[in-house]
């Protein structure tokens, strides 16, 4: 019996041995820096990989083993600047009984400054008072190294994103300004000329003119979207004038292909509203191009009416509605993506860049405001666009001669 009880006992001692031998093989090879000191600040342990990296920097070149560390302190062992930083460490984990993740950095005797990241916690006996903290220090000089170089290349980056907006910015005055001058005296001539010849011959540039100016100004929208550069503003302009300039530069090819273009506006809005004209002005410029460019007879309506007035606030909808050749269900979500069209400009009948309806949707997100879709194939096509305007406080001050449009 008493045999039987020695070989238990021994049973146990060998299984605790071996789970004590496990748990130190363990701490010895995990990948980082594994110490633990008592409160006065004396390495009590540390496993191997600390040690090795300590000689591989030559701060233990002094020590041969493991042992020799342990007993001694941080100031035994670093300057005492560093050690200093440390001792302040361990000490806010024990007053404070919670974990500190800390980034170090230590100058090496060679003069290299290495950076390190570390965890460290409390350590509590069997009555949860704290004995000693316990700590995790890793290497992370090359992580902060590409670190430094990523932050670099985003500084880098920004800056050429930053001259490329500004070369956008200074182009899209030089770029609009004579486009529209051809087209605004091409449109002119054509209007003038009595020879049904030459008259043709201007009808063709005016919608070359047209098209490319409506190509540059999708472009520079885009542009601007892409590059957050464009801020939405808050300012004064008539509306009228907003959507007189955008039936005027539409005109031209709704006239070269017989389709009535017209406008309904509602007198109740008021004369001048606060938003951002020209964002609107491209709203309407993009619905109208696109109304026409779908639509082989019949007409394009543009409808402008108030449906409430609410603290200080008009909300206005504009419908552009045409009988054209409507949208299939399936892709009334898919023609509101960059890029996208319903034919290839260049295998079908309809021209783009696919652009105009990402744009107007992005555009009427900014301005805080919704649109909506009916079409039917065949019948046509409705685009409901509602608006909050601010009423302003008095109607002067206002850029008369552009409606606001920049």
């Amino acid at each position: 019996m008493m045999k039987e009880h020695v070989i238990s006992q021994q049973k146990i001692i060998d299984v605790l041995n071996m789970e004590i031998f496990r748990l130190r093989s363990v701490i010895e090879h995990l990948p980082g820096s594994i110490y633990w000191k008592d409160k006065k600040g004396i390495y009590l342990g540390r496993n191997a990989f600390s040690l090795e990296k300590m000689r591989s920097v030559e701060l233990e070149h002094h020590h041969t083993n493991k042992d020799d560390i342990i007993g001694k302190t941080d100031y035994d062992i670093f300057s005492k600047e560093i050690a200093d930083r440390y001792r302040k460490h361990d000490l806010a984990v024990m007053k404070n009984h919670k974990e500190y993740m800390i980034e170090e950095s230590i100058t090496l005797p060679s003069g290299k400054v290495i950076i390190q990241l570390s965890t460290k916690r409390p350590i509590y006996n069997q009555h949860s008072e704290v004995i000693g903290i316990v700590g995790n220090t890793i290497d992370i000089t090359h992580l902060k190294e590409i670190e430094d170089e990523l932050r670099k290349e985003h500084a880098r980056a920004e800056q050429a994103n930053h001259i490329k907006i500004e070369f956008m910015r200074n182009m899209e005055h030089d770029i609009r300004t004579p486009f529209s001058g051809v087209l605004g005296m091409a449109n002119y001539l054509w209007e003038t000329e009595e020879d049904p010849v030459q008259k043709e011959c201007l009808n063709d540039i005016v919608q070359c003119a047209k098209e490319l100016l409506d190509y540059c100004n999708s472009v520079l929208d885009f542009s601007k979207i892409e590059s957050g550069f464009h801020a939405v503003a808050d300012k004064k302009f008539y509306l009228q004038d907003i959507v007189n300039s955008a039936i005027k530069m539409e005109q031209p090819a709704a006239k070269h292909k017989q389709i009535i273009l017209s406008a309904n506006y509602d007198e109740n809005i008021s004369k001048v509203l606060i938003g951002d004209p020209y964002r609107v002005h491209r709203i309407l410029v993009n619905l109208l191009s696109n109304a026409i460019k779908f639509t082989q007879k019949g007409y394009v309506k543009l409808i402008i009416s108030l449906l409430s007035i609410k603290n200080s606030y008009m909300l206005v909808r504009f419908v552009i509605e045409d009988t054209g050749v409507g949208i299939p269900e399936e892709n009334k979500e898919y023609i509101f993506e960059k890029f996208t069209r319903l034919s290839l400009s260049n295998k079908g009948y309809y021209k783009g860049i696919g652009l105009g309806l990402r744009i107007v949707k992005k555009f009427m997100h900014e301005i805080q405001g919704e649109i909506d879709l009916l079409s039917e194939v065949g019948k046509g096509t409705k685009f409901i666009c509602t608006i909050p305007f601010r009423q302003p406080l008095t109607n002067d001050f206002v850029d008369r001669e552009t409606g606001g449009v920049t």
